[in-house]
């Protein structure tokens, strides 16, 4: 597959940067659900390393990304526009052929994830993918998301059981879901959903689900 040359590119984003295994297998299945030239949505791009990665392949990419810092990284990154814009402020006219939300979700309080889908899956072709990634819940009392100095930082853990019921009312099906570990990052719960071929949801509907509280913890596991 022939890529395209990046206009503006920095050249220094060039230079090999390590990637860990988790993001490398994550980043594997994801392609295998998107046919070549797929147009696909970023869901918050941080600094643009999977931005950079995605255009690489020949694929197009809209991405966005709620810190103008951020933004501005990985426009000068990937060579492309980066929308600044919360999740819920992300528009498009056509949906897209598959959505990347690479640790952006968790950002998002635990109440907020049902509408944030919602709003993503109104975003997405029928039987699209959608890659999705959230520190694991480990069932323990007292087991907060780490404290961060970051503009955004993480607030909601999942693990595969809370996972299966957020999405039991949405357009998705689990495709598959796995997790990782490392000394950095700690560990990960990974998902890919396809998107169902239901009707979109409706902006009011899309609304109205904001307000129905957090996802309930499975009782066996406390």
């Amino acid at each position: 597959m022939s890529i395209s040359p990046l206009p503006n590119h920095d050249a220094s984003s060039s230079l090999p940067s390590v990637v860990d295994s988790s993001t490398l297998s994550a980043r594997q299945r994801f392609l295998k659900q998107l046919a070549a030239g797929a147009h696909l949505l970023e869901a918050g791009c941080g600094a643009g390393e999977d931005l950079l990665f995605f255009r690489q392949q020949g694929l197009m990419v809209t991405a966005f990304d709620a810190s103008q810092a951020q933004a501005r990284l990985a426009s000068r990154r990937s060579g492309q526009p980066v929308r600044v814009c919360r999740l819920e402020q992300m528009h498009s006219a056509l949906p897209f052929d598959g959505i990347w939300a690479s640790g952006s979700l968790p950002c998002l309080a635990e109440e907020e994830l049902a509408p944030a889908l919602m709003h993503l899956a109104s975003l997405l072709k029928p039987r699209a993918p959608l890659y999705c990634s959230f520190p694991y819940d480990e069932g323990k009392s007292g087991n907060p998301v780490a404290s961060s100095q970051d503009e955004y930082p993480l607030q909601t853990r999942l693990d595969e059981a809370r996972l299966q019921q957020l999405i039991a009312t949405l357009p998705f099906d689990l495709h598959q879901s796995w997790s990782s570990e490392d000394a950095v990052h700690g560990r990960w719960l990974h998902a890919l959903l396809i998107r169902l071929p239901e009707l979109a949801p409706t902006k009011h509907q899309y609304r109205r689900r904001r307000f129905k509280g957090p996802i309930p913890r499975n009782s066996s596991s406390s």
